[in-house]
């Protein structure tokens, strides 16, 4: 057992004085924060800057309408219009259309707005911009469209002026999740993108660690070190020291991505990390990551060269990934039956149940099971893996099938 602590020691300190350690360790964090910062500027600044626009309105009573609300509504930071139209001096629709679509061409105005000419029942209006990336924009000039014709429509109904001003109030809206007896205030954005963050992080910290592994193992088969190796200790210990030692660099990975992303959180009053999720967090990592290192290990014993692993990693790639696709979908219906019976599925537990946790209360039948069930199926990978290593690898110029890895399982 010496020799294995031996190996885990190496493994560990020549990984993280690497330059991939260094350079994914700092990237990683990176990523976190832009995706925890990111949509928050994007929500809080919107980036909106206005432009010249025209409305091509044949009647020109909504023009005046429009316009007016416009300026209300959105001006610069000096007070100057955000909004600005540009005239139209044509006096029918078609050739206002023409007139504003030249306008466009040039360059002297950023959208025109058509005005349809039932708009007053019909609310018909079709807008034209040079842009179509100015989504924010768009978005202020249909709600001020929107209201102008609602405001005309309260008019002509002779609405009384103490429901038009409940009309124009906006409600008070505050969310809520209740857990267990408790209930705590909640953020819709936050909700969302927490347990997709603790995804991603375990993703990387689990996938690349085990990745690193099995390219070690092969680069060291196809070099023949691995013989100089297993002259000076077991198959058993070399396998153990090396999944124990890069298990290791995962956890401290993800120990610095949880504090980067904590911090980050911090910084918005978000709270990204609790002591109870955290608890389940490196339970479900930590068993991940044996399992997915057992397979990894076994594959990496099988090929002699990364190019002939190619596409074995690729099918094993995207057991995985599929979590991280579908992580909308799971935080959106965490206690549906195909959620629930896919948590059961060893390779995907860690990463269905680490995004049900956050989002829902999780019965305590399915935490107790799933963990048992992990614990279970990593035990017989890291078995099945230690035959296969010990017997494939030191098999050169053969190429092993798969009914003969089954008669080594059998046969240990």
């Amino acid at each position: 057992m010496r020799a294995a602590w031996l190996v885990m020691r190496w493994e560990y300190l020549i990984r993280i004085r690497s330059k991939f350690f260094l350079i994914s360790t700092i990237l990683m964090p990176l990523l976190i924060v832009g995706m925890i910062s990111l949509p928050v500027l994007l929500f809080e600044e919107e980036d909106v800057q206005g432009f010249t626009i025209s409305i091509v309105d044949e009647s020109g009573v909504w023009t005046e309408r429009i316009g007016q609300l416009l300026d209300e509504r959105h001006s610069t930071a000096d007070g100057a219009p955000m909004y600005p139209r540009y005239p139209l001096f044509n006096a029918d629709q078609q050739g206002q259309r023409n007139e504003a679509s030249a306008l466009l061409e040039a360059g002297i105005i950023g959208a025109y707005l058509v005005i349809g000419p039932r708009f007053e029942e019909a609310g018909k209006v079709t807008f034209i911009a040079r842009d179509g990336g100015r989504i924010f924009e768009q978005e202020q000039l249909h709600r001020v469209v929107q209201k102008t014709w609602t405001l005309a429509a309260i008019e002509r109904h002779q609405v009384e002026s103490e429901l038009l001003a409940t009309l124009d109030q906006t409600i008070s809206w505050k969310s809520y999740t209740t857990r267990g007896s408790g209930m705590t205030e909640s953020d819709a954005l936050q909700a969302f993108m927490v347990p997709i963050i603790y995804v991603m992080i375990l993703f990387f910290a689990v996938f690349f660690s085990s990745q690193i592994l099995m390219r070690s193992i092969i680069t060291e088969r196809s070099n023949r070190v691995v013989e100089l190796l297993l002259s000076s200790l077991t198959s058993r210990d070399l396998m153990t020291g090396k999944i124990l030692g890069l298990g290791l660099v995962g956890l401290t990975q993800i120990s610095i991505y949880l504090v980067v992303t904590s911090v980050a959180g911090a910084g918005y009053g978000v709270t990204m990390i609790s002591a109870e999720g955290i608890g389940y967090f490196l339970l479900y990592a930590i068993l991940g990551y044996f399992l997915y290192a057992a397979i990894y290990a076994a594959v990496g014993s099988l090929f002699e060269t990364e190019q002939d692993a190619q596409q074995v990693i690729g099918l094993l790639s995207l057991i995985p990934i599929l979590p991280l696709i579908f992580s909308s979908y799971v935080v959106t219906h965490p206690d549906s039956l195909t959620v629930q019976i896919a948590s059961f599925f060893p390779p995907l537990t860690p990463f269905l149940m680490i995004i049900r946790l956050v989002v829902t209360d999780v019965a305590w039948w399915e935490v107790g099971g799933t963990v048992l069930l992990m614990i279970l199926f990593t035990v017989l990978m890291m078995r099945w893996a230690g035959i296969i290593f010990r017997t494939a690898i030191l098999l050169y110029g053969k190429r092993v099938t798969l009914p003969e890895i089954m008669r080594w399982v059998k046969a240990g």
